[in-house]
């Protein structure tokens, strides 16, 4: 009996097609590496806030999103909505499907599996915690208070599991037109002084803008810990959402 493929969309909130090409590009190695198992479609916003920098600018984005995808809503089996921030479309997304389909973001994703990338035994020499490079400076305190309410505590200076964030002053969209040396120098800054401490386990790419630029993160990491940088994680948000997204998929597929 043939399975039926399960569909998701891939939802960029902002009206900038550059940064879909570069959702797309990454769903093209993901299906050369046989490495995905669904029907992956990409959305990109038709107006709005080309480059999310803020609360406000979320707001504005789901606001223009929800009414031009409500129609298809049933077309799809999960959502994945590609903003790295506690962005209000999941939550509108989550009230208009029914409970057996699957809403995410690439936020909520990426600290889910981080911590399930985090070993239980402990040890003063233990990578015990996960952390975040991101962007601009706005989002260090709201990702932080994204965590904070995602998690559930009340002062993470009480979390023995997060890092904190740093970032890189750039917005998303000047991720791919600033130049190149730049967006490097300056992403390899914020990694080194994540690191620097040998306490994280993981790292998490901060924007979905930043979809390939895992190879600059790596060599920071091999530049600040040598050897030692073979224990760390580079989670891109996306990856950890389309696979979260096949893995709920499988577990609680959609009803019949």
């Amino acid at each position: 009996m043939k399975s039926v493929s399960r569909k998701i969309l891939l939802i960029n909130p902002n009206s900038s097609k550059s940064m879909t090409d570069g959702l797309d590009n990454l769903i093209k190695d993901l299906n050369l590496q046989g490495s995905t198992s669904t029907e992956i479609h990409t959305y990109t916003a038709p107006s709005g806030p080309p480059s999310i920098n803020n609360e406000d600018d979320a707001l504005e984005s789901a606001n223009v999103v929800l009414p031009d995808i409500e129609s298809k809503l049933s077309e799809y089996d999960a959502f994945l909505v590609a903003c790295y921030s506690v962005h209000p479309l999941v939550g509108m997304i989550q009230e208009k499907v029914a409970p057996h389909v699957h809403v995410t973001g690439i936020f909520e994703a990426s600290i889910s599996t981080s911590l399930s990338l985090i070993p239980m035994v402990k040890g003063e020499k233990v990578r015990s915690k996960f952390g975040i490079v991101s962007t601009g400076s706005y989002w260090e305190k709201a990702l932080s208070d994204g965590v904070k309410e995602f998690l559930e505590v009340d002062d993470l200076k009480s979390c023995k599991r997060f890092k904190g964030v740093e970032t890189t002053g750039l917005s998303a969209g000047e991720l791919h037109t600033a130049p190149a040396e730049e967006v490097r120098r300056k992403m390899m800054e914020a990694t080194k002084r994540l690191v620097r401490d040998k306490d994280v386990k993981v790292i998490c790419l901060g924007c979905a803008g930043m979809a390939g630029l895992d190879k600059i993160v790596r060599d920071a990491l091999d530049e600040e810990l040598g050897e030692d940088s073979k224990h760390v994680h580079i989670l891109d948000g996306v990856k950890a959402g389309i696979g979260l997204l096949e893995s709920l998929l499988r577990a609680l597929p959609p009803r019949a």
